[in-house]
């Protein structure tokens, strides 16, 4: 009996930390995204820079750019058209699964930008991957309608 009680507080003890090391994990790859959001709309390319894995593939419309391609280029028209308008996050999905996690976010944008209205919907895809304790997005995704 006593065995079967040591177990099962093993047991728990192990749940509680793997929980709390998910939620950690969770609020981490939350900030990484904000954070680069916020790197782009303030054009601070060094800060988004240290947040995009080295080997990171972005994919946006019809082209898919390394880090250095799109940090010289789409980093500051994306930094334009996002200060111009409003975000509203509709959903935001996050799954981990060891050192990789994936985030689907919806996200509604209203306002104008170059004189058109703009009303859309955005979806992300953004893989993080951890490596020495730090967050760092591999891949990002997005498209809008």
């Amino acid at each position: 009996m006593r065995k079967i009680i040591t177990l099962l507080l093993t047991l728990v003890i192990t749940s509680i930390n793997i929980l709390a090391q998910d939620q950690s994990d969770e609020a981490t790859i939350k900030q990484v995204l904000v954070d680069f959001k916020t790197a782009i709309i303030t054009n601070d390319s060094e800060v988004a820079s240290e947040l995009l894995h080295d080997e990171v593939e972005i994919l946006e419309g019809r082209t898919k750019e390394s880090k250095e391609q799109y940090l010289s280029h789409h980093f500051h028209s994306d930094g334009r058209f996002l200060s111009a308008i409003e975000r509203v996050d509709l959903s935001q999905d996050i799954k981990i699964e060891g050192n990789v996690a994936w985030v689907s976010t919806i996200t509604a944008m209203t306002g104008t930008y170059n004189y058109n209205e703009i009303d859309l919907t955005s979806l992300e895809l953004a893989v993080l991957k951890k490596q020495e304790n730090d967050w760092k997005i591999i891949a990002l995704h997005w498209s809008s309608r």
